[in-house]
């Protein structure tokens, strides 16, 4: 799939812009645990958890976005992201009903899944 490698710097850049909206979690935890997941987990704890959540999630959007630039810093890069995010969306389809608000963006992260696997496959 040519198609893929040849626009790989738009594909990143948009995935990374998507991703780095949840930098958004570390300054108002709250609000987007409750936007993402339909609930909050009240509490010193629970927003400890979501901003430190939030920022790993942001930086790694970020560094999508790096790598759209950096081609020498790709490989590294995108694998990481493939593992996070393949993850977090075996999570919430495992979750059942209790995570079923954060579907649409487990779905989005599969189809970036995708799209990376292919890239790096050179499909």
């Amino acid at each position: 799939m040519d198609i893929i490698s040849n626009n790989i710097f738009w594909i990143l850049v948009v995935s990374g812009v998507l991703t780095s909206t949840m930098l958004a979690a570390a300054v108002a935890p709250e609000t987007v645990f409750r936007q993402f997941f339909g609930d909050t987990l009240p509490g010193p704890l629970g927003n400890a958890i979501m901003r430190n959540w939030g920022l790993i999630i942001g930086v790694s959007g970020l560094l999508l976005i790096y790598v759209a630039f950096e081609e020498a810093a790709r490989t590294p890069i995108i694998l990481f992201s493939i593992i996070g995010k393949a993850y977090f969306a075996y999570l919430v389809f495992a979750g059942g009903k209790t995570l079923s608000a954060a579907r649409g963006g487990a779905v989005i992260d599969l189809a970036i899944v995708g799209l990376l696997i292919a890239y790096l496959a050179g499909l």
